[in-house]
């Protein structure tokens, strides 16, 4: 059990679980957002916001060291909370960016999606 608990593999995997019944949950909560794209840009943030990760260490951070161990890395709204709360001066730019980065590629993701549809609709023969 204790090979388990410290394996960082399963650790993300168990969040990885959790995290899906969050974004599930942040998805139904939102019901009352009628307009698609809107909808779709709340969807985006709550990705984000759950299941992108950043690094522990900053140094680590900024000398792009990356040694494959994937318990060197947390989720990225957890990495800005605790550095803000528990270090002094600490630099939490790095989180952010990772963040920004999620944002950029999903919002890009979204507007390809809108435009593929947008086509789709206009090219579509008529009955």
């Amino acid at each position: 059990m204790e090979s388990l608990m410290f394996n960082g593999l399963m650790q993300w995997a168990v969040y990885g679980v959790s995290a899906l019944a969050c974004y599930w949950a942040w998805d139904k909560m939102f019901f009352w957002l009628v307009q698609k794209d809107l909808k779709s840009i709340v969807r985006i943030l709550g990705a984000v916001l759950l299941f992108t990760p950043a690094p522990l260490d900053p140094i680590q951070a900024e000398a792009s060291l990356f040694n494959g161990e994937v318990s060197n890395y947390a989720p990225a709204f957890l990495v800005i909370l605790f550095r803000g709360l528990l270090e002094k001066n600490a630099s939490y730019l790095d989180a952010v960016i990772c963040m920004l980065i999620g944002l950029i590629i999903g919002l890009v993701l979204m507007s390809l999606l809108s435009l593929f549809n947008f086509f789709r609709a206009k090219f579509k023969p008529q009955d």
